[in-house]
């Protein structure tokens, strides 16, 4: 497994963009929106990302979202969190056409785990 990223919600994305860009010499690596939500992700030339949420006025806006990990299989990943760890199943599996299945589940702590197995 690879750690991919984490994600941060935030309230002012254009600022957020610019501190990571400018200041810190990150680039924007892709953009989406699933569910009427911008994400943003940025990252340097190791690898690894920061993903970062639009907040709705109901976020914490300091908020960690979830963390991402790469998996290779992605139904015993969750076969495995749910049955030997007590994990819930957060987001149903879900496929990005082409490119990703993924799928959410909750760690010991109850934070959200962004499951992610790429399609070749």
């Amino acid at each position: 497994m690879e750690v991919l990223h984490t994600a941060l919600d935030v309230t002012d994305m254009e600022s957020q963009l610019d501190f990571y860009t400018e200041l810190l010499g990150l680039e924007v690596t892709q953009e989406a929106e699933m569910d009427g939500q911008r994400m943003v992700w940025v990252g340097g030339d190791e690898g690894g990302e920061l993903q970062f949420l639009e907040a709705d006025e109901h976020a914490d806006p300091a908020g960690i979202d979830h963390l991402a990990v790469a998996t290779d299989d992605l139904d015993a990943a969750i076969e495995e969190a749910t049955a030997e760890w007590g994990s819930d199943l957060v987001v149903e599996p879900q496929e990005i056409p082409g490119e990703a299945r993924l799928a959410f589940v909750s760690d010991p702590e109850g934070y959200s785990v962004e499951l992610i197995q790429h399609l070749d």
